[in-house]
């Protein structure tokens, strides 16, 4: 069923038209029936009034229980940007046909936050390839009055997206297991990363690559890896302005998220070498003797020539103070990145000794709210206390709310 089946709404209908429309209901733009429906036994039926349904009430409750107060907007200031320093997003999952889509919804205009929703639904539909149901776009298909996604953006104040998943309304589960859910889970990762500053970091560079190169460490040294890039993820679709800017700077953190970097924590600059969009990086780094034995984690983040920070990537490796080295098998972060960009050439080296006596400080609004991609065994527990130890608050912080149905 396409509907909530409420009985108390659509007296008359078959037994597969009873109800409401629930994304359809909310109360932003409701009832606009170039969007929806007022006919009961429709499929887009509305409801009788905005927010009428259980399953909507719950929603809406979650989301002013989640997401900043200080946020919120009237609905009828939809010509007022929501401002790059909002904080969360809303990921509303549909089946199906293969589309991204974010506001507006409701009629094929842009929002004033369009620059950055642009590059979300360009970076999203990098991983899955997926069509954009987006303003000013082809294959916006048709309106949706009273959906969710505006309502989230649009009242909430929050960054925004959904996706029509799969082929089929009803999917093949193998199908499903196979196809949808490794191509899309990556696209939700992405979005919980961003999700501090989803308008922000969306505008900035993107870790392709993170590696401990093979059979460099020995004598206490380590050399690290990095693809950067400004544009590779918002290509597709016609590409974007947020992707023009190229990769400045590539920073390192060792045990500290760049969120809670402090002056004295250890950090390296890594410089770019290469074309002004898609640049590979190379640092060798040298351990100091304060650095303890186990595991340690390794942070990411680049920034673009506006100074734009993109979203944070980590890897683990162990530290053997015995012989002051790092281990042989270090454990590198998988990329998701891998079936999508490859560099070929080869990397050029820029040599650093120590970490700096002053460490650039981090500019004051880096920010993701992922702390990590883990490695290995993903219920490993040194993983999961590394990650904890990194960002403590990462759940509360993120505030990410993902709704699943069928629309």
């Amino acid at each position: 069923w396409r509907k909530s089946l409420n009985p108390n709404q659509g007296d008359g209908c078959s037994w597969n038209n009873t109800g409401v429309d629930l994304n359809r209901n909310y109360d932003f733009a409701w009832g606009d029936t170039d969007g929806s429906s007022s006919d009961p036994c429709d499929n887009e039926y509305h409801g009788r009034s905005p927010r009428s349904e259980p399953e909507t009430q719950a929603v809406v409750k979650y989301a002013q229980d989640l997401f900043p107060e200080e946020q919120r907007k009237d609905p009828a200031d939809i010509n007022v940007e929501r401002g790059e320093e909002i904080m969360g997003i809303f990921v509303d999952i549909h089946a199906s046909g293969g589309y991204v889509y974010f506001p507006w919804g409701f009629e094929d205009s842009r929002s004033p936050d369009d620059e950055a929703l642009q590059a979300l639904g360009r970076k999203v539909s990098h991983f899955n390839d997926y069509k954009l149901w987006a303003p000013g776009s082809p294959d916006f298909a048709y309106p949706a009055a009273g959906d969710g996604s505006d309502y989230m953006y649009g009242v909430m104040g929050v960054a925004s997206f959904g996706l029509e998943l799969g082929e089929e309304f009803y999917e093949d589960c193998n199908r499903f297991e196979d196809e949808v859910a490794p191509t899309n889970l990556p696209a939700l990762l992405y979005a919980l990363k961003i999700s501090k500053k989803p308008f922000s970091l969306v505008k900035g560079p993107d870790i392709i690559d993170l590696v401990i190169v093979p059979d460099s460490e020995q004598d206490g040294k380590m050399k690290v890896s990095v693809v950067a890039s400004d544009s590779l993820m918002v290509k597709s679709h016609g590409g974007s302005a947020t992707g023009d800017q190229g990769v400045a700077k590539v920073q390192l953190y060792l045990d500290v998220h760049p969120d809670d970097y402090n002056e004295g924590d250890m950090s390296w600059e890594m410089l770019p070498v290469g074309s002004n969009s898609d640049s590979h990086f190379e640092l060798e780094m040298i351990f100091p003797n304060g650095v303890s034995s186990g595991r340690h984690t390794l942070y990411a983040q680049a920034m673009d020539n506006d100074d734009y920070l993109g979203p944070v990537s980590s890897i683990f490796f162990d530290v053997d103070t015995a012989s002051n080295k790092p281990s042989a098998s270090p454990s590198n972060a998988p990329s998701t990145f891998d079936r999508y960009f490859q560099p070929t050439e080869t990397p050029t080296t820029k040599t650093t000794t120590e970490p700096t006596s002053s460490p650039t400080p981090a500019p004051t609004y880096i920010g993701s709210a992922t702390s990590h991609l883990t490695s290995g065994n993903e219920n490993d527990d040194a993983s999961d206390n590394a990650s904890n130890a990194a960002y403590p608050s990462v759940a509360v912080v993120a505030s990410v709310l993902l709704l699943f149905c069928l629309a």
